[in-house]
């Protein structure tokens, strides 16, 4: 069984061809997605250029999903459910991707709210999952049943001082139209797009668990 740590490929990546001048790229990210299942990607993109079965870090989890274009600018991880592509993800610096609603890896927040249409609702900067949005209140980026996106900002502080950095750090959420947020105006540096759906009565049984498990006792 092949195995590859994203972590450590998309840093490798990144230190070796980081530019501060961020372009848009021209791969489709949908394409990927639209690729239904393992066979289809090997189909587009060549048996070569995919790892199956492959082990994933994102974040503080371990996933199995598939890798594409290792090691080059347009890496990205493919995850399934029951066989079929559920979601893809990007991470880093930059990517040749993007996607078709214009999502590329650092764009600011100002040009994601552009895109958006609205203002939408991220998670406070400075833990594990700092800088995600929590939900695109109703704009374009929500997306539909078929389709909806996921992304997280850079969780650093940038172009504001530490006393204002942690009025939008921690455990909490915020509005992006924050000052401080607003003033920060951090960059994507990940993005995920996947096809919803909904979990079986034992799916949201065991999801019930996890969160259950996770949850910090009030004492």
């Amino acid at each position: 069984m092949k195995k590859i740590i994203l972590y450590l490929a998309a840093a490798v990546f990144a230190a070796c061809s980081s530019n501060p001048e961020v372009s848009a790229p021209t791969e489709n990210l949908n394409e990927v997605l639209a690729c239904t299942d393992a066979k289809g990607l090997i189909a587009k993109y060549g048996e070569k250029s995919v790892i199956l079965d492959t082990s994933i870090i994102s974040g503080d989890d371990t996933l199995k999903g598939a890798i594409i274009f290792p090691g080059t600018a347009k890496q990205a991880s493919v995850f399934f459910h029951e066989g079929k592509i559920s979601d893809v993800s990007i991470q880093g610096d930059n990517s040749a991707w993007k996607t078709s609603s214009g999502l590329y890896l650092g764009l600011t927040l100002q040009e994601v709210e552009k895109i958006n249409t609205k203002n939408f609702t991220i998670s406070g900067f400075g833990w594990a999952h700092g800088g995600s949005v929590v939900s695109w209140e109703g704009g374009k980026l929500a997306g539909d049943s078929l389709l909806t996106h996921q992304v997280s900002f850079r969780n650093k502080r940038q172009n504001i001082s530490v006393e204002e950095f942690n009025k939008v750090s921690g455990e909490a959420e915020f509005d992006v139209r924050h000052p401080s947020i607003q003033q920060m105006n951090p960059t994507l540096e990940q993005i995920t797009i996947l096809k919803p759906y909904i979990p079986s009565k034992e799916e949201g049984k065991g999801i019930a668990k996890k969160i259950e498990s996770s949850q910090i006792p009030v004492r």
